[in-house]
């Protein structure tokens, strides 16, 4: 095996990766999310309402040059650079080269890495840098040497600067000193020093939401946690793992996991201890909510190179390690040449199923936004953030984007920019989205209407409304209140 499992062909797959990520990321319209975060990076800030900080940083820096599709999600593409590296050097040292050749296939060939990847989010920034706080972590439990619990402290700050849930290096922290038996910790001076550090560094946010009552912090903890009604998510959200990290892979992680807490090995336990934690979380959260199938993503660092582990343990295990990263890779590519191309009939099931398709939210809306420029329209009104977002970057250098329904039922970013004082008399245009293809649109009096079509079939439509000068309601002007 060590003929497929070895240093060239690892690196030949990840280099493979690196090509059909660019390739994607070129191709590719951004999805409303990411145009989402692109505007923040055009509003830089310490904090925003929906997320820590360090997507719009990493955007901002990738288009100084550029504001491209290719360039927004650039820093995805060097992520998974690093984390392809990453993965080599910290599997190599636990275990050998064969297990870090397979770690970098595994890790690579996931569809969460593979296709997932190239859309930025907040999940981008975070997946590096708790990587290199997991890797340091490691290198103190391995030398003893004190100065990793600074660097340690360092990464674990920028994973919480990236996305809150980077708190969660608290909790495999302590499993793994739990399960490790590394209570001696507790009485290291340095181990605390860590958190000291990591605390500096989350400070901006800290301060931002001190400056903002808190805002965010509430938000989230309500977003991901809070429902008052019971409601079990939780084999759709196994399902969506399964699917993320392809079903061989996860599959044969969960019995890895299950067979390495049994064991006194401490890289196998430590890698348990940075990746279960994590999945289980989240399966807790979907006994209230519906997690996104993305929140765990960063738990798969140290989970591929604890399945690449176990699965090199016999022969048949291998055989499935190969059928595992082949059929990965080939739904993956799939999956990304349907997203540009549109290669599966998803139609020829039903017409349901095309205006479901999750691949339809990138395509239509350098339409809209070519449309909305010919006409010379100075500012769009919609009411969402993320169609608001879409026509800022598709339209951008000509026509703003306001929202008409921000409120403290129906909060965004938005609420904190300052809303255009010549509205009243400049050409506006009232933008109105279904993107289910439910509304009749042709109801809302002289609007035109438009549709966006894939294979034939209309999967969104929206509705334009042109109008001399636009009055904001005062409910809307008063929500932003002192943001």
């Amino acid at each position: 095996m060590e003929k497929i499992f070895n240093k060239r062909n690892a690196f030949f797959l990840a280099g493979f990766a690196v090509l059909f990520k660019i390739y994607l990321s070129a191709g590719l319209e951004l999805h409303p999310d990411e145009a989402y975060y692109w505007l923040w990076s055009a509003h830089p800030a310490l904090g925003y309402y929906d997320h820590a900080p360090m997507v719009a940083y990493f955007i901002k820096l990738t288009t100084l040059f550029s504001d491209s599709e290719l360039f927004v999600r650039l820093s995805s593409v060097l992520v998974t650079v690093f984390l392809s590296f990453l993965v080599w050097i910290f599997s190599k040292k636990l275990f050998n080269e064969a297990a870090a050749a397979a770690s970098v296939m595994v890790l690579n060939t996931m569809p969460l890495m593979l296709v997932g990847s190239v859309v930025i989010t907040p999940d981008t920034p975070l997946f590096l840098f708790w990587s290199f706080a997991v890797y340091f972590l490691w290198k103190f439990t391995e030398s003893g040497r004190q100065k990793y619990w600074y660097v340690t402290g360092l990464f674990f700050g920028l994973a919480m600067l990236s996305k809150y849930t980077g708190v969660l290096f608290v909790l495999c922290l302590f499993t793994y000193m739990i399960a490790g038996k590394k209570f001696d910790w507790l009485k290291n001076r340095h181990f605390y020093f860590m958190f000291a550090v990591s605390f500096i560094v989350f400070l901006p946010v800290i301060y931002w939401n001190l400056q903002h009552e808190w805002i965010s912090f509430t938000y989230q903890l309500k977003h991901g946690l809070y429902n008052a009604e019971f409601a079990t998510y939780v084999s759709e959200y196994l399902g969506t793992q399964a699917l993320m990290a392809g079903p061989v892979i996860f599959i044969a992680g969960v019995f890895a996991a299950v067979k390495y807490l049994r064991t006194r090995d401490p890289e196998k336990i430590f890698l348990v201890s940075f990746s279960l934690p994590v999945i289980l979380f989240f399966a807790f959260t979907a006994l209230k909510q519906k997690p996104g199938a993305n929140w765990p993503a960063f738990a798969y660092f140290a989970f591929s190179i604890m399945s690449a582990q176990y699965m090199l343990g016999s022969k048949n295990k291998k055989n499935l390690l190969i059928a595992g990263i082949i059929f990965n890779t080939a739904a993956s590519l799939a999956v990304g040449l349907h997203a540009r191309h549109g290669i599966i009939p998803v139609y020829k099931f039903s017409r349901q199923a095309a205006v479901a398709d999750a691949t339809n939210w990138f395509s239509g809306w350098k339409a809209l936004g070519r449309n909305l420029k010919e006409r010379d329209i100075e500012y769009a009104v919609t009411h969402s953030h993320q169609w608001g977002a879409a026509i800022a970057y598709y339209a951008r250098g000509k026509v703003t984007a306001v929202l008409d329904n921000v409120s403290k039922n129906r909060f965004n970013q938005f609420a904190f920019w300052d809303i255009p004082g010549n509205m009243d008399n400049a050409k506006t245009a009232l933008v109105r989205i279904d993107n289910r293809m439910e509304d009749d649109l042709t109801l809302i009096p002289g609007a035109e209407i438009y549709f966006v079509y894939r294979n034939g079939i209309p999967v969104r439509q929206y509705a334009v409304n042109e109008v001399d000068g636009y009055v904001m309601r005062s409910d809307i002007k008063s929500a932003r209140r002192q943001y």
